[in-house]
This record gives C-alpha cells, sequence and structure tokens, in this order.
C-alpha cells in the first residue's frame, strides 16, 4: 500500500467521523425535544416539571453510548492509519540515504618519476644551465612527461621511464664552438611543434651565425648556431614572431 493510499483512506475515516458525529447530534437533539403522547400524558401528576420521562432519557443514553462505540472505533482505526504511515515512512529513508551517497574520489595519478628527479637529470644533462620553472608534467604526443624549462632551452623528460623524449638545449662552448646542422633542425622541429625539414643552411645573419631551417609547407625558423635558440620563425598561416 503506498503512501498516497494511506493518506487516502486517513482523510476517509476523518471524514466518516465528522459524519457520524454530526448524525449522533441531530438525532440527539431531535431525541430531547418529544412531543408528549398518550403515553406521557397519562404520566403521574406528581411527576416534577423539568424531570425527563425515563423512555427518553433511556434513548438518549442508548444513542450516547453508541456515539462513544463509533467515535472510540473511528479513532482507533485512525491511529493505525498514522502507525502505518509512519513505518512506511521509515521504511524509505535508507533508500533515499542510499541515493544521494557520493561515489569516492578518484586517486590522484602518480608517477614514477618525480619533480625534483626531471629537475635534476635536466641539469646534469646541461652543466651551467639555470632551472627557470618547476618542472610540470604535460602531454608530449600523448606521453606523460616533465616539461624542464632552462635558460639553455627545454627538455621533455618521461615521466614513468625518465627518458629524455626532446632535447632543445644547447649549452654554449667554452671554446666557443657552434652546433650542428641536424641539432639545429631538431631545435626547429621542437619549436613548430613537428614538420618535415627540406633543407638547413649555415648563414650570416648582421654578423651572427645562423641556421635557416626550412620546411615542406615553406615555413622557416633561424636558429643561433652559437646557442641553439630560434631566434626567428615565420610559420605557414601564423604571423611573423621574433625571439629576443
Amino acid at each position: 500500500m503506498t503512501q498516497r493510499t494511506m493518506l487516502i483512506i486517513a482523510a476517509g475515516l476523518t471524514a466518516f467521523v465528522l459524519v457520524l458525529v454530526g448524525g449522533l447530534a441531530n438525532r440527539l437533539s431531535s431525541g430531547t425535544a418529544v412531543v408528549p403522547t398518550a403515553t406521557t400524558a397519562s404520566a403521574p401528576a406528581q411527576a416534577t416539571e423539568g424531570t425527563l420521562d425515563p423512555t427518553v432519557e433511556a434513548l438518549i443514553r442508548e444513542r450516547e453510548a453508541a456515539y462513544q462505540q463509533a467515535l472510540t472505533e473511528a479513532n482507533s482505526r485512525l491511529e493505525q492509519a498514522n502507525q502505518q504511515l509512519a513505518e512506511m515512512a521509515q521504511q524509505t529513508v535508507p533508500a533515499a540515504d542510499q541515493a544521494v551517497t557520493t561515489a569516492p574520489a578518484a586517486a590522484p595519478v602518480t608517477y614514477a618519476v618525480t619533480p625534483e628527479q626531471a629537475q635534476q637529470l635536466a641539469l646534469e644533462r646541461v652543466p651551467g644551465a639555470t632551472l627557470i620553472r618547476t618542472p610540470e608534467v604535460v602531454s608530449y604526443q600523448g606521453v606523460a612527461a616533465y616539461e624542464v624549462v632552462l635558460d639553455q632551452g627545454t627538455l621533455y623528460v618521461d615521466a614513468q621511464s625518465a627518458a629524455v623524449l626532446a632535447d632543445s638545449t644547447t649549452p654554449r662552448t667554452a671554446s666557443g664552438g657552434q652546433i650542428t646542422a641536424e641539432e639545429a633542425a631538431q631545435a626547429a622541429l621542437l619549436y613548430a611543434g613537428g614538420g618535415t625539414v627540406r633543407k638547413t643552411e649555415l648563414e650570416n645573419e648582421r654578423g651572427v651565425l645562423v641556421y635557416e631551417v626550412k620546411f615542406a609547407d615553406e615555413s622557416e625558423i633561424y636558429v643561433d648556431a652559437t646557442t641553439g635558440q630560434v631566434i626567428y620563425a615565420k610559420i605557414k598561416g601564423e604571423r611573423q614572431s621574433e625571439e629576443d
């Protein structure tokens, strides 16, 4: 039986009690105004004024007893209905609590390599370099890797195996040497985010030796031949940009 049905039953019982009480009250009121009959007329003359006829009094008591019995039965039914409603409400509380139970939070992702280890690996690989900011985990070609930014370039270290996935750093040599064309091409590819290198040429631009790395899509990137840093880039479909 649903809660709605129980409420309807309770309302019906209440209405039944009200109708019953009203009917009994009406009958009682009408019983007190009994017109004297031949029987009452023949009553002994010594009956004092204001004394009820025994027949009327018995009828009133009978009706009052019936009223009290009906009222007791109605109250009993209402109490039973309320008790059933309370039991149904208690049964629905656990289900509601279970419905709002939140799922446990997902465990944080952990990596075999710590940021400090990736930083140390990069500094050992590039002696004399300075860390620009704390290494952060990024997605490098679909692999979780630490991006270690140094003043001489950027390294990407695999967060699980500690393998160096990419290295654009080229430390300045004490003898003032220069990087190779392959190293310049690698730095240009890292800057462009991929592509196909068509040609790499060493040129003198305003007294500075640079590698001009040309791509198949006609993009051009200029790499300092001494430091390995990208100093100018012209990417197809983008505006020209120049770095200090």
